[in-house]
């Protein structure tokens, strides 16, 4: 799966400047084999897979728990404004308003897997017998962050 987003880091004394990436997503879950021989199907997460993609597509990551940024709204757009004072507005409709930190390929990982496992939904996950799901995300050819979330009860 793929998605294509600007974004920029910024954290206390530091930003990056505005760019973007053609992100690569990958997932692997781990588990035991159920008696229709799988873990989980791939159709599944397939699909869930790509409504994330998809939100995600074409948009400007808005790290919304950023303390390094003033994120503030108005009936149309998104206004940043960074410690270094420079200042962002984005149309809402081209944002992604994500419950990060930092819209870094670690932090996205993490979001995704937490979206995965609303998606599947933790009783599921637990009775088709998952112990863990992997994400990995991709900026450029062998340049990733994965994360490993361990599924218990």
């Amino acid at each position: 799966m793929k998605f294509n987003a600007a974004h920029f880091i910024a954290y206390k004394g530091f930003r990056e400047k505005l760019h973007g990436h053609n992100y690569r997503l990958a997932v692997i879950i781990t588990g035991q084999i159920g008696p229709d021989g799988y873990v989980v199907d791939f159709g599944d997460v397939k699909k869930i897979s790509r409504v994330i993609c998809k939100d995600l597509n074409e948009s400007f990551l808005v790290p919304m728990n950023s303390d390094a940024l003033k994120i503030t709204f108005d009936s149309t757009n998104v206004h940043i404004i960074t410690e270094d004072m420079a200042e962002f507005s984005f149309p809402k409709a081209d944002c992604s308003l994500l419950p990060i930190v930092h819209s870094s390929a670690e932090e996205l990982a993490i979001h995704i897997s937490n979206q995965l496992v609303d998606a599947f939904t933790l009783v599921a996950l637990l009775e088709r017998g998952v112990s863990k799901i992997e994400v990995s995300i991709s900026e450029a050819h062998q340049q990733f962050a994965s994360y490993e979330r361990t599924i218990l009860a």
